[in-house]
This record gives C-alpha cells, sequence and structure tokens, in this order.
C-alpha cells in the first residue's frame, strides 16, 4: 500500500489579545474605565503644571506684564542666593525633626492602642482628632497657646506660680522652629500611627507566641519580631512623613507667617513669598519644581520598595504554616537561652507594675491627643476679657455661649465681618467637600480596578506614574496657573473652581486608595461574575462595588477631610463670602487683628474642627479599615 501523506498541520498563531510573554493584553473595558480619570487628572492637573514650566522658564514684569523666556535662568538665579540656601538647611532640620519624632510616637501610640483594653475603640478615636483637623485650625489654636502677653501655656505657668518661665516662645528663632516643627508633629503622629496599627492587626498571632514558647521576653519580640514584620511599613510611613513635612505650609503661615525674621522660612513658605508677596512668579516657579523634584525622588523609592511584585513576594513569604511564616524573621530566642536568673520582682508585683504603666501611656496618649481640643473648646466659651487679660490665666472667670451667638447668628451681637461669614463658610465646604468626594468616587473605583488587575501594562504604569507625580507635586506649584487660568474662564470664587480644584487633590488619592482596595479582591470573583454573565460593567456595579464597600467608604471619609481642611487653592482661588470655606474665614480672623475677636475666632475654630471630630469617632474603624487594606497608601 502506498503511504497517505497528510500535510503538516499549521501551527495556530498566538491570538492578537496575548503578549508574546503569554500575559493577556487588557481588554478595551480597561481603557475605557481609566479614560474618564486620566482625562480628568490631564486637565486639573496636567494644564497647571505645564504652565507652570513656562513660567519657571520665563520673567514676567508685573507692571508691563511682559513675559520675556530666560531658560533656566530662574533656576540659576535661586541657586545662587542665600535665602534660598538658609531656606533648604532649615527645611532639612524641619523635615527630619518631624519625620524622627513622627515615627517614635506613631509606633509607641500603635502599640500600645493595638492591646485590648476597655476603651479602646474610643482612644483611638481620640488619638486620631489631630490629624482630622485642619492645619488652619491647629495653627489658630497652638499660635495662641504660645503667644506671649496672653498664651495659655505662660497662663498656665502663672497658676501654677511658676510666671517667672513665661515667655514669648514664638519669640526666639531656634525655638519657634521647634515649636513650630513639633505642632506639625502633633498633626501628623496620628496618621503614622493609624498605618503602623494597621501592620500589628495584620501580624500572624503565631508569631509571638511561637516566641514565647522559646522563651522570648517583650524587648527581644519587639526588635526580633515587630519592627521586621513592620519594616515595609515603617519605610513607607517614613517616606510619607517626609513628603508632609516638606510641603508643610498651612501651619507655618498661620503661627509665624515665617518669622521671627526668617527662622522658619522653609522651602514651601520661600516660594510662596516670591510668588505672591514679590509676584516674582518665575523665581517662586523654579523654587517650587525644585521642591517638587524632591517629592518625586521619594515617589520613585516608593514604587521601587513597595512595587507589586515585592508585595507578592512578601506575600508569598508568608506561608499558611507557623513554620514557614517563621522563616523571614531572624530567630535569635531559638538559640539556647541563658539560665535563668532569680528575678528581682514577683511575678504579681511585675503585672501590677506593667498595669500601671500601661494604664500611664495611654492617659498620656489622651493628653496629648485632647487636652490641646479641650482648651480650645475651653477658649470658645471664655469672655472676650478672659482671654486678654495680663498677665494671662489658664482659669476662666465663667462661661458664655455669646461667641457662638455672634458666629451663627447674623445679629449675633458682634461687629466682625469674618464672624458673620462663618455659617455660608461652613456651607461652602460641606458643598464643596461632598461634590468632589462624589466627582472622585464616580471615577476613580473604575481606574483602581484597572490598575489593580494590569499592574504591568505599560500604559497603566504610566497613568499609575502620572498619579504618583501628581501626588507628590506641592499645591503652590498648581495655584498659581489655576489663578490664571480661572481668571480667563471666569471660574474665580465659584465653588465650582473650586471642585475642580480640589479634584486635582483627591483624584489621584482615591484613584490609588481604591487600586489598593482591588488588590485585596480575589480574581476568582471576577471570573465567577463572568460566567454568570454579568459584562464588565455589571461585574464592577453588581459584584465588585458592594464587595469593597468599606474601602469605598475609606476613600468617602479620607477625601471628605482632604477637602474640608484644604487651605492653600481657598485662600488664593476666592474672594468674597460666596465661595470661601471655612479655613479661609479663620485666616481671615488673624489678620483683622483685633482682640475682642479672640472669642469668635474660637468658636469658629470649634465649629470647623467638629465635623472631622464627628467623623473620627463615629467612622473610626472604617479608618482603621482602609489603613489595613492598604488604603492610606494614597
Amino acid at each position: 500500500m502506498t503511504a497517505v501523506e497528510t500535510e503538516p498541520q499549521a501551527i495556530p498563531r498566538p491570538k492578537r489579545s496575548r503578549r508574546r510573554n503569554g500575559r493577556a493584553r487588557p481588554p478595551l473595558f480597561a481603557y475605557l474605565a481609566t479614560a474618564p480619570t486620566l482625562l480628568l487628572v490631564l486637565l486639573v492637573v496636567g494644564l497647571p503644571l505645564a504652565y507652570s514650566i513656562w513660567l519657571a522658564t520665563h520673567k514676567s514684569n508685573p507692571i508691563t506684564k511682559k513675559t520675556t523666556f530666560v531658560g533656566l535662568d530662574n533656576f540659576k538665579t535661586v541657586l545662587a542666593q542665600d535665602s534660598f540656601w538658609n531656606a533648604f538647611y532649615r527645611t532639612i532640620y524641619f523635615v527630619g525633626f518631624s519625620m524622627v519624632l513622627t515615627t517614635v510616637l506613631g509606633i509607641i501610640m500603635a502599640l500600645v492602642l493595638n492591646k485590648a483594653f476597655r476603651g479602646r475603640g474610643f482612644m483611638r478615636s481620640v488619638m486620631l482628632v489631630p490629624w482630622a483637623m485642619a492645619p488652619v485650625s491647629i495653627g489658630v489654636l497652638w499660635s495662641f497657646i504660645y503667644a506671649g502677653d496672653i498664651g495659655t501655656l505662660n497662663g498656665i505657668l502663672n497658676d501654677l506660680g511658676l510666671g517667672f518661665l513665661a515667655t514669648p516662645w514664638l519669640g526666639n528663632n531656634t525655638r519657634a522652629l521647634n515649636l513650630v516643627a513639633l505642632t506639625h508633629v502633633w498633626n501628623q503622629t496620628p496618621l503614622t500611627a493609624l498605618m503602623v496599627l494597621a501592620g500589628l492587626q495584620s501580624m500572624p498571632a503565631s508569631l509571638h507566641k511561637a516566641a514565647m514558647l522559646d522563651g522570648a521576653g517583650p524587648v527581644t519580640r519587639f526588635f526580633q519580631i515587630t519592627l521586621p514584620w513592620l519594616k515595609p511599613t515603617l519605610l513607607f510611613v517614613s517616606i510619607i512623613a517626609t513628603i508632609n513635612a516638606l510641603m508643610a505650609f498651612d501651619i507655618i503661615m498661620i503661627m509665624t507667617g515665617g518669622g521671627p525674621g526668617e527662622a522658619t522660612t522653609v522651602f514651601a513658605w520661600l516660594g510662596y513669598v516670591y510668588s505672591f508677596q514679590f509676584l516674582r512668579f518665575g523665581q517662586g516657579a523654579a523654587m517650587l519644581y525644585i521642591l517638587t523634584g524632591l517629592s518625586f525622588l521619594l515617589a520613585i523609592v516608593y514604587v521601587l520598595v513597595l512595587s507589586p511584585r515585592r508585595r507578592k513576594a512578601r506575600t508569598a513569604a508568608v506561608a499558611t504554616t507557623p513554620d514557614s511564616t517563621l522563616q523571614r524573621i531572624r530567630r535569635p530566642y531559638s538559640i539556647t537561652p541563658p539560665p535563668p536568673r532569680d528575678p528581682v520582682l514577683s511575678p504579681r508585683t511585675r503585672a501590677i507594675l506593667s498595669d500601671i504603666g500601661f494604664r500611664a501611656m495611654v492617659a498620656l496618649i489622651f493628653i496629648w491627643s485632647a487636652v490641646p481640643v479641650l482648651l480650645l473648646v475651653m477658649m470658645s466659651l471664655t469672655p472676650a476679657s478672659d482671654l486678654i487679660r495680663t498677665p494671662p490665666s489658664a482659669i476662666p472667670s465663667g462661661f458664655t455661649l455669646d461667641n457662638f451667638k455672634a458666629v451663627l447668628f447674623p445679629d449675633g451681637g458682634t461687629t466682625s465681618v469674618q464672624a458673620r461669614r462663618v455659617p455660608l463658610s461652613l456651607m461652602n465646604s460641606f458643598i464643596i467637600g461632598v461634590v468632589t468626594v462624589a466627582v472622585a468616587l464616580a471615577m476613580a473605583p473604575f481606574a483602581g480596578y484597572v490598575f489593580a488587575r494590569w499592574p504591568r501594562a505599560r500604559a497603566f504604569q504610566a497613568g499609575l506614574w502620572a498619579m504618583l507625580f501628581t501626588r507628590m507635586t506641592p499645591a503652590l506649584t498648581l495655584v498659581l496657573p489655576f489663578f490664571v487660568i480661572y481668571r480667563t474662564l471666569g471660574l474665580i470664587d465659584t465653588r465650582t473652581g473650586m471642585v475642580i480644584a480640589h479634584l486635582s487633590i483627591l483624584l489621584p488619592l482615591v484613584s490609588w486608595m481604591m487600586k489598593s482596595t482591588f488588590e485585596g479582591v480575589p480574581k476568582s470573583l471576577d471570573a465567577a461574575a463572568r460566567i454568570d454573565g454579568c459584562t464588565n460593567f455589571q461585574m464592577m456595579t453588581k459584584v465588585l462595588l458592594p464587595v469593597i464597600r468599606p474601602g469605598i467608604m475609606a476613600a468617602a471619609i479620607f477625601g471628605f477631610l482632604v477637602s474640608w481642611n484644604e487651605f492653600l487653592f481657598a485662600m488664593i482661588l476666592t474672594s468674597t463670602p460666596d465661595s470661601q470655606t471655612i479655613t479661609v474665614v479663620l485666616s481671615g480672623f488673624l489678620q483683622q487683628a483685633r482682640f475682642h475677636e479672640y472669642g469668635p475666632m474660637f468658636a469658629a475654630s470649634v465649629l470647623s474642627v467638629l465635623p472631622p471630630v464627628i467623623i473620627a469617632f463615629v467612622f473610626q474603624r472604617y479608618l482603621v479599615q482602609g489603613a489595613l487594606s492598604g488604603a492610606v497608601k494614597g
């Protein structure tokens, strides 16, 4: 028989929907889902950034309104000035002081509040209050506490018979810089504690149990188990603390205005002075771009260290069995322990002393977090005459509601222009915050889903880099271009303009939070929804969004707090009560500098911190859950 020759079968070509390395190409839905977010970020951040680059390479004359291209001359001029380098050294000191103290205090707070005790939820809410407050409110509070003639701190010293120690606390150069940095630490420490607390709660209990069976004490367990476990969190905390310190502006403006002299003039404040006081827009933009460069370098470190590939490696290192979990942590306690020594104290005595020390730490956290806020409430209820008496005293002669009547009712019996603006400014802050969060949440979850599911796609990697760059860009770099563009479009002094400006901050933040949230959702849920016949849009709206509801709640809370507390955009882009927010009105009280308005100013400050405080107490578990899922990484 003649063999029948058969034609060789053609080798099937790989589908166009897959890359050469075997990874599936993102579907059309992925590009459509990210397009609204990326397009809006391009409009509200990209265009202002491009215009600020134009400013940095031009010299403008505010009188003749002529501009001249100068290339890099603005950068050369800035780098040749002594004021720049003096501000640079102060910034380095301010950042180092803030980062170290914020990290150390945050770890201590997290360790204490991670223990189970009665009232732990209440204390966690109290701990979050300083972070939830607007920096403008914090500046108003602490500037009065440190005031020389009528300050609360000097009043307390007088009441204790230590009046000889009273001094104008912000009048000394070195002391003023340290006190402003300490105030920044008071504001930022709760955020560090929140993230460290989330890391502690994700730690397997078997780690410490196994170490205790091996004879490791609490100190050994902290340095050999807790710190290695928290290393990724602490690295991220240090980066965030550094960036926040680099961009510190509100507190410095309210407390010292860069003074005395130039004692508290850091990078951010110097850029503002050159841009909006000296009207040297080109040099101011150059300074702020140098600050942006420093921040962006930190963003690169963040991406390299906490990239998805590294995070997966860390997750794989933590296996399901206790033995494999312990492989990533050095175990010096596996060595034969030293011979036991006779204890100096009995176990009962040690337990009693340990309990006393723990309760003392809880009390110190309460004093650190709550007492300054309680002082603010007390000052809002104090008659105006008591606030300006000399020598000062922290004990009021009585309490009154007149300060709140002055700011809540048009006929409150005050002649203060700022006091009459408080009700409308509170409503403006609320409306702008709610609308901004609603717009961000309408788009960001779709973008976050795509960034989480296709992290290695080049287009989406570029989008993530753009989001991170905008997150690390100081608001000062954007506010001048916003002002020029808004003036052309007629958006100055409008709520719509404020919503657009706040989206430049919130949209990258919420998108990154949603990405971190979706990374905790198994991909099998996507496949199950498609098997059931869901389209991509139905899968998102009917399956995934209900699953990540806690993450959405956390993003909404964080976003609203950011919008409510924002000051710089509101100060530059508004001029009348029609759209001014409560932070601008508070700063206006200080500009009027009238003693009889201190009472209404503190009443307005209490009203401004009331919504954030309520959020901290009511939604504390969502904030912790958001940090636990990685949401704070925005």
